[in-house]
This record gives structure tokens, sequence and C-alpha cells, in this order.
């Protein structure tokens, strides 16, 4: 049997870096064998890859940190219930590979009813969405919350997360042709970026008291201006950098807020087991109940395309999957 994982050796472009490559097999007692099947390009992938994280990323490096999977093989006897199930094998090395050995303490089980280009998706986003509402906000019924890049895949999950507990989104966007439907998705509010006009919008609709909070997914003078529309006390979450270009630091920590950049994998790396697998089975209950949509409509490469889908995926344009199915299989997707 044999593993082909795309791996990095270097830091670089992701289409210029990233290798198909094979790799042995060692199943140790106590994990499982999964054969992965689908996995999403995600921004927080192809950041290491270009080196922004270099001094804590050892190379060579599978890349993905998420995907979904099918148990083919076990260790251990009593844990042969598990073959077929379906699984987020999560807290290991790279997920773009096609196969996985994974500690079966930590494998997050896909309930029945959650197809799979959900599935491998439920990690990097709605946690991390989950988690900050949840746990970093401390938003209060009616607290506006405001986000840049508003039709990204996580601001989607944001807004959506607001009809849940009870908060207000003002989404900020860069073409007219978002407003409607993030509007319909449950915005309240969604502004069209301009350097100028931006934050007189927000604050006017605030009747001038800002927001509650702010999650900056772009960086450079949006970020700023997204940090100058926040409240006293009120606190500035950085969770990406699509612009390419750093906030003011130095600026923002004038400001009579709280600001960060926040970090899923600090979260990942303390959570006991019982807490991982609880954020999880929360999010599978809202996707279950209807309450929580991802976006399932998105190309989907096979893993010998792989450079075809990084060009793709540097564009920012849209999601990606790769299908991650073993070459020597049918490359469909079950």
């Amino acid at each position: 049997m044999k593993n082909h994982c795309l791996i990095y050796r270097a830091f670089g472009l992701p289409q210029e870096v990233v290798q198909l490559a094979e790799q042995p097999l060692s199943l140790r007692q106590g994990e499982v064998l999964v054969k992965m099947l689908v996995a999403p390009i995600n921004p927080s992938d192809l950041i290491p890859i270009h080196g922004a994280y270099a001094h804590r990323i050892n190379l060579p490096q599978i890349a993905g940190y998420e995907g979904v999977g099918k148990v083919i093989q076990v260790t251990d006897p009593q844990d042969e219930q598990m073959i077929g199930q379906y699984v987020l094998p999560l807290r290991g090395e790279g997920t773009w590979q096609t196969y996985h050995t994974v500690p079966k303490s930590e494998l997050v089980i896909v309930p029945s009813s959650v197809d799979l280009l959900t599935a491998a998706q439920m990690y990097i986003n709605p946690v991390t969405a989950w988690l900050i509402c949840t746990k970093e906000l401390n938003l209060n019924k009616g607290d506006h919350i405001l986000l840049n890049a508003g039709n990204s895949s996580i601001s989607r999950i944001f807004i959506q997360l607001s009809k849940i507990l009870s908060f207000k989104v003002i989404a900020i966007v860069r073409h007219e042709k978002y407003k409607e439907e993030l509007t319909e998705l449950g915005a309240d509010l969604v502004v069209l970026w301009d350097e100028e006009t931006t934050l007189p919008q927000i604050l006017a609709y605030t009747k001038g008291k800002g927001v509650r909070a702010a999650i900056d997914q772009v960086g450079g003078k949006s970020g700023e201006t997204m940090a100058r529309a926040i409240q006293p006390y009120g606190k500035f979450v950085a969770i990406g950098l699509l612009s390419g270009q750093q906030v003011d630091w130095a600026f923002i920590q004038t400001l009579p807020i709280q600001a960060k950049v926040y970090h899923l994998r600090h979260w990942a790396d303390s959570v006991s087991n019982e807490e991982w697998q609880k954020q999880f089975q929360q999010l599978f209950r809202l996707v279950e109940e209807g309450q929580l949509n991802l976006l399932t409509t998105a190309p989907v490469y096979p893993i010998s395309e792989y450079r075809q889908a990084l060009v793709e995926a540097e564009k920012k344009k849209r999601k990606i999957f790769l299908n991650l199915m073993p070459l020597e299989c049918d490359n469909q997707i079950e």
C-alpha cells in the first residue's frame, strides 16, 4: 500500500515548492489507519508554506490542516467497529495525504447525516469562529461585531452564528454583488469598502457608539479602519492577512481597546481531548439542525492535479477541495 503525500521541503510559492511524494506507512499500537478522502485548501494551509511561521516549522512538512477520511484498519481487535466510520484525523501531521495513521483517541467521528465536503471543512473556520464568539468576545445580546472580507467562508459562519447567539454583524465587502446575498444570510448591515466612507457609515449605524468587537482578516488599512470603529474596552481580533500587509500595531495600541492575533493552534495544543470533542459535537449538531451551512459548491481537484489546485487557491477567489483518494483508486469521492 503506497501513501502519497503533498510535502514541502522549502518555503515559497505553494505551486512551486509543494511536491507529490511517497512515504512509508507505519501503524503503531493504539493507532488506526485512515484512508483520506477530501480536504479543503484554506489560506491557513498556504501561509506556512510561504514561510510565515518558518521559526516553528520543521522541514520537510506534509501540508494541510483539515480533511475527512474513513477508518480502514485498527491495531486493537476491540476497535473493529470503527472500520468504515468517517472521521476527522486532525491532531497529527498534515492531512494532504492518501493515508493517515492517527491515535484512535484523537479521532473526531463524523455523524452519518453530515456530507463529506461539509465534514472536511469542520475544523479551521467553524471552530475558530465558534471559539471567538463563545470564549474570546463575551458577547451580549444585541452587541455588534464588525467583519472585513465579508464574503469569506469564515465570515459566512460568523453571520450564521449571530442568529444562534443573538449578536449583530456588520460586514465589509469590496463588491456590490455580495450585499444582497449576505443580507439574506443574516448580516445586519453590509458596507462597501471605501477608505474614506466606511468608518462614518459604521459609526452612523451604531449611533456613534461603535462596535463591540472587530474580526480582521485583511490587515492593512482595512484592519486599522475597523480598529477605529471599536467602542472603548472592545476587542480587535486579527485572524488573517489577506492583503499581505500588517496593520499598524503601534497605532492600534494607542486606542482604548484590547487587540490580539488569534491562533487556533494555541487552543488545539492546550485543550483536553474531552473539550476538543465537545466543540466538534456542538458544531455538528448545528449542521444537523440546519442552523449552520458550509459552502460545498466548489471545484474538487484530484491529488494528481495539486499544482493546478494550488494555483487556483492562491488567487483567493473561491474555495478549492483536494480529492485525496489513493492514486491507484478510481478517484471518486464516496
